[in-house]
């Protein structure tokens, strides 16, 4: 891998920690706790094994890349200037994103006591930015660092993250009401919902 796509991929890495860790801190100031065995404990852990797998592997592969030569591929070096494009875009949306969200930002699928509904910033083209921004960095990755097994396991914890998004949005009806109704038939799960425009 050319070092300077390695220490491209270290800087966004390191700026998207930053950012990730100050949102998650502000978050929980509040002291409140959530109940995550509501998401059930099957996708309570695998959710969070995958992403150990897909975030811890990506660490230990821009720190000693030779440890991971089983999992490589010979890629151009064109291909990967590619993802590390695309990892910069998935990057800057999910900074975005948790900009957006703010102090309502949780890692289950609970509501915060105080939270209110956010249907701006990304929130007007999907109604999961994250998880779509987690398939986006997994896949991106793949070409930057030339590998299956980011995007093989961002495409699982995805799966995951969608059949879980069903519990997670019963309990944003719950809470919204006909206001959430109402956003899901405007704004699409994962991907922008075509209109009649269109």
């Amino acid at each position: 891998m050319p070092e300077a796509v390695r220490f491209t991929l270290i800087a966004l890495s390191l700026t998207f920690i930053a950012v990730g860790g100050y949102h998650r801190v502000q978050s929980q100031r509040s002291g409140e706790r959530l109940d995550r065995t509501k998401e059930g404990w099957p996708l309570l852990i695998g959710i969070r094994t995958l992403g150990l797998l897909m975030f811890g592997s990506t660490a230990v592969w821009l720190w000693k890349p030779s440890w991971f030569q089983w999992a490589s591929r010979p890629m151009p070096a064109g291909a990967r200037w590619m993802g590390v494009i695309g990892f910069a875009g998935a990057v800057a949306w999910l900074i975005w994103m948790f900009h957006t969200l703010g102090r309502n930002l949780t890692d289950t699928v609970v509501t915060r006591r105080e939270a209110y509904l956010v249907d701006y910033g990304p929130y007007r083209f999907v109604r999961n930015p994250m998880y779509t921004g987690i398939l986006m960095v997994g896949m991106s990755l793949g070409f930057a660092l030339g590998t299956w097994l980011l995007p093989l396991s961002a495409s699982l914890m995805f799966a995951l993250l969608a059949v879980r998004t069903r519990t997670e949005e019963r309990y944003l009806i719950e809470r919204f009401g006909d206001r959430y109704r109402c956003y899901m038939e405007r704004v699409g799960r994962f991907v922008p919902k075509r209109t009649a425009s269109q």
